[in-house]
C-alpha cells in the first residue's frame, strides 16, 4: 500500500458507518479532443535555455522557426531539461452525489454529517498508452469547477506514475491535507462535489508519437459520523 504522507486522523477512535466513495472512470486518450498531438507526433530537437540555441521554444530563430514553425496556442512548447518538449495538462472530471450514489446516506433525514474522513483512496489501472502514464493529481471542487486550477480545487491525492502496459490495482493511503480537503466538499452529502484527475504530459524529442488509451476507476473508503 503506498502513503501520502503523515498525520493521519485517529481513525481508531472514529465510529459510525463505513461506505465506498462511488467509484468513477476516467480515460486519457490520444484520441481525445482534448489531447494535444503535435502535427510531428514529437517535438523538434532544438537545445534550449541560456547559451543554447533559444531561451523561447515559442520564439525561434532563423533558421530554426522556418524549419519548426509551430502553433504554440494549439501545441504548447516549453524549455524542459534543456530541450524544447511539448508539454500540456490533461484532465477529465466526474460528479458525486453521495446522497443518491450512498445506500446508507440515501435515507437519511440529516442534511449533513458530524465527521467524515476519506481513509483511502483506490484506484484500477490499465495503462493502453505506448508511453508511461504521469503522475495523476486528484482534486475535490464544487461541482461548477471547470478544472484542478480553480481556486477552489483542493487537492487529496497524487497516484505516482505507471509504465506502459501496467494493468492493476493499487490503494493509497490519504494523509491529513487530503483528508480535511475532502471533508470540505463531503460533509454536505446533500451537494454533488467533482472529483478531477489531472496528468501534466510531456513529450520530449525523439520520443515514440503517444497512442492509445489509459484507462482508470477510482474510488476508496469513507468513514462517517451522522
Amino acid at each position: 500500500m503506498g502513503s501520502f504522507g503523515c498525520g493521519l486522523l485517529d481513525l481508531e477512535s472514529f465510529r459510525g458507518i463505513t461506505f465506498s466513495l462511488p467509484e468513477k472512470s476516467y480515460a486519457v486518450d490520444t484520441a481525445d479532443p482534448k489531447w494535444k498531438t503535435p502535427p510531428s507526433g514529437t517535438a523538434p530537437t532544438v537545445t534550449c535555455g541560456p547559451g543554447r540555441a533559444t531561451q523561447d521554444c515559442c520564439a525561434l530563430p532563423e533558421p530554426l522557426s522556418s524549419t519548426f514553425a509551430i502553433d504554440c496556442q494549439k501545441y504548447p512548447l516549453v524549455c524542459w531539461n534543456g530541450q524544447c518538449a511539448f508539454q500540456f495538462t490533461f484532465e477529465m472530471d466526474s460528479l458525486v452525489d453521495l446522497k443518491k450514489e450512498v445506500p446508507q446516506l440515501a435515507s437519511t433525514a440529516t442534511s449533513a454529517l458530524s465527521d467524515i474522513v476519506l481513509k483511502n483512496i483506490k484506484i484500477t489501472l490499465n495503462n493502453g498508452l505506448n508511453i508511461p502514464l504521469p503522475p495523476i493529481e486528484v482534486f475535490v471542487a464544487p461541482q461548477d469547477a471547470a478544472s484542478g486550477a480553480d481556486p477552489r480545487a483542493k487537492k487529496i491525492a497524487v497516484v505516482p506514475a505507471h509504465p506502459a502496459g501496467f494493468m492493476g490495482t493499487e490503494t493509497y493511503e490519504v494523509d491529513a491535507a487530503g483528508q480535511a480537503a475532502f471533508s470540505q466538499f463531503a460533509t454536505n452529502f446533500q451537494t454533488p462535489f467533482k472529483v478531477i484527475a489531472r496528468t501534466l504530459v510531456t513529450i520530449e524529442a525523439g520520443q515514440s508519437a503517444p497512442s492509445g488509451k489509459a484507462t482508470a476507476k477510482i474510488g476508496g473508503q469513507v468513514e462517517a459520523k451522522i
